[in-house]
């Protein structure tokens, strides 16, 4: 089975800063769900956690 045929060139983003932003975000509330001791505390880390991919998703789709 040949796996050159699968290779995908991905572009650069054209906002690298915003990506890194996001993904550093990501990081931050990851580590926050951790540290949380309450539920209603969780639920709103997820939520926030939810949007950010949402956002460096679409971010990651225009730069394709």
């Amino acid at each position: 089975m040949k796996f050159t045929e699968y290779a995908k060139i991905l572009k650069f983003p054209s906002n690298p800063e915003e990506i890194q932003s996001l993904l550093l975000k990501e990081e931050i509330l990851e580590e926050d769900l951790r540290k949380h001791e309450t539920y209603n505390e969780r639920v709103e880390t997820r939520k926030l956690l939810k949007e950010n991919r949402e956002k460096l998703g679409e971010l990651i789709k225009q730069s394709n």
